[in-house]
């Protein structure tokens, strides 16, 4: 895989917190594989927009059948704790998100 380097600004309070977690690591590897959930959650999100253009929004019963599946299959909510939100799509629909 080929690099590039770019200069990029953080907040600063942000930028400790991740220095802190990576130790005496680099900090590059972390700084791309958030970049790449989230670019794989932005996917996500437009293609449950395009799919509920199509068809029509989600039943609360067809979320809750994802979320089921979803726990069943070992997915990590990285949000997950014991009160459940909802993060919006484009569309402004709800998907699942736990925070």
């Amino acid at each position: 895989m080929s690099v590039v380097k770019r200069s990029v600004s953080f907040d600063a309070e942000l930028w400790d917190e991740l220095v802190r977690e990576a130790g005496a690591g680099p900090v590059s590897p972390l700084v791309n594989d958030a970049l790449a959930h989230y670019l794989r959650r932005q996917r996500g999100l437009a293609a449950v927009a395009e799919y509920e253009a199509e068809y029509g929004a989600f039943t609360e019963e067809e979320l809750a059948e994802a979320d089921r599946v979803l726990d069943e299959a070992g997915v990590v909510d990285l949000t997950a704790s014991s009160q459940r939100k909802r993060a919006k799509t484009p569309t402004g629909r709800a998907t699942r998100r736990r925070a």
